[in-house]
């Protein structure tokens, strides 16, 4: 992992808001816990950004001033390991899963927006 340890991502990085840059797009990754039900909530989202210096992102805004995105996993469940087992499986990163692209995933943070 770039610009960060993988043990701390692994730990607790993947479901705290986690921002990856991977290939042009960042993968933004975020969990809910409902206490009433006891099941937490899984998802990432995608969406173009340039990447700088392997420290932060630049969302790409589109023409009208937005950012375009879309999600590219979501699951639930009790059980946060079965989560975190869904999400390093899931071919989420062009076509690819984490542990397939890992040494080329950056963890950043965000910066202000760019137009293209």
């Amino acid at each position: 992992m770039i610009n960060g340890r993988l043990d701390q991502f692994l730990d607790t990085g993947w479901y705290s808001e986690a921002t990856l840059y991977y290939h042009g797009f960042i993968y933004w990754c975020e969990a809910q816990f409902n206490a009433a039900t006891n099941i937490t909530s899984f998802f990432v989202d995608k969406w173009a950004a340039k990447n700088e210096d392997n420290t932060y992102y630049h969302p790409i805004l589109e023409e009208n001033g937005t950012v375009k995105w879309e999600r590219v996993f979501e699951t639930s469940d009790n059980d946060l390991e079965c989560i975190k087992k869904r999400f390093l499986e899931a071919c989420i990163f062009d076509g690819k899963s984490f542990w397939q692209i890992e040494k080329e995933l950056a963890w950043l943070e965000e910066s202000t927006p760019i137009s293209t």
